[in-house]
């Protein structure tokens, strides 16, 4: 299940990625740690939103109490198969490799948000829809 949710969120990252891309095209970064993390996290904003919406689509498919778990497995897919590669003339400097690791990382931290909080929810929804059912004999 997680591995074809992984497979599907990559279709739906390749159709995100024309519109995030657009967006931070012109936009001009300065040298410090924060622009380097804001560049991280918008150049992987495509792959990001796919991973938020796999972790959705995951936690509401598995009906195992244990969502997370497969959350986790699918958070560790996007850090071990993403797709990016980086080239450049010039050896990679701290920066670089600061906006390459968040570029990396970022989807797969959303993804978990993502599960945590769409299974704690769904736990909600289903405790107070079973606290309904159960009512005391008298």
């Amino acid at each position: 299940m997680t591995l074809g949710v992984f497979w599907l969120s990559f279709w739906v990252a390749w159709a995100l990625a024309w519109p995030f891309s657009s967006l931070n095209n012109g936009i001009k970064y300065g040298d410090g740690i924060f622009s380097a993390i804001a560049l991280g996290v918008m150049s992987s904003m495509g792959r990001t939103l796919a991973a938020i919406l796999a972790g959705v689509l995951l936690t509401v498919v598995v009906t195992d109490r244990n969502a997370e778990l497969w959350g986790l497995f699918l958070a560790a897919l996007y850090v071990l198969g993403a797709r990016t590669r980086y080239h450049s003339g010039y050896p990679a400097t701290e920066w670089d490799r600061l906006w390459q690791g968040v570029s990396l990382i970022f989807p797969a931290v959303a993804c978990i948000v993502a599960v945590v909080l769409t299974a704690r929810l769904r736990k909600k929804r289903i405790d107070r829809r079973g606290a309904g059912l159960l009512r005391p004999s008298a």
